[in-house]
């Protein structure tokens, strides 16, 4: 097919960040991956439809939060205790919610890389936090967890 025009290709419906695509920079054509496309895009980049943050894992215990997915849910907690976590990327977001707790547990997120104490002892509480690798620290920037 490399006498067809781009738009008698077969559609995709994803990409992997080494698939290539087609690129016309200063009037030459050149292919560029769609990881290098990507992961360099200036800011602020506008959103017209909803934004999905789609990986997420479940704690049921005390213990550490993970750092690799972009969202933690709590969900009925089998004590009340210490949540610990490590430490992220620069202007990292993770997003915490319990999204139940039928023992009324309290579990409070501490430790060196946390700015402040955040405490869950509700369902429907949420903190969303930032990490900050000039002061090692996470951050609570919003949710209604309670933060002392």
């Amino acid at each position: 097919m490399a006498d067809a025009k781009i738009s008698e290709l077969t559609a995709a419906t994803t990409a992997a960040a080494a698939d290539k695509t087609y690129l016309v920079q200063s009037s030459t054509s050149k292919s560029i991956t769609v990881g290098n496309l990507f992961g360099t895009i200036a800011t602020p980049v506008n959103f017209t439809d909803s934004i999905q943050v789609g990986d997420h894992d479940t704690r049921t215990t005390i213990g550490a939060i993970i750092t690799t997915t972009n969202v933690t849910y709590i969900h009925n907690p089998d004590g009340a205790g210490n949540l610990t976590i490590g430490t992220g990327l620069d202007g990292q977001i993770k997003i915490i919610i319990m999204s139940s707790n039928s023992g009324s547990h309290s579990l409070i997120l501490q430790g060196a890389n946390v700015q402040n104490n955040v405490t869950f002892d509700a369902a429907g509480e949420s903190a969303t936090m930032l990490y900050d690798t000039g002061l090692n620290k996470w951050f609570f920037i919003g949710g209604s967890a309670t933060v002392a």
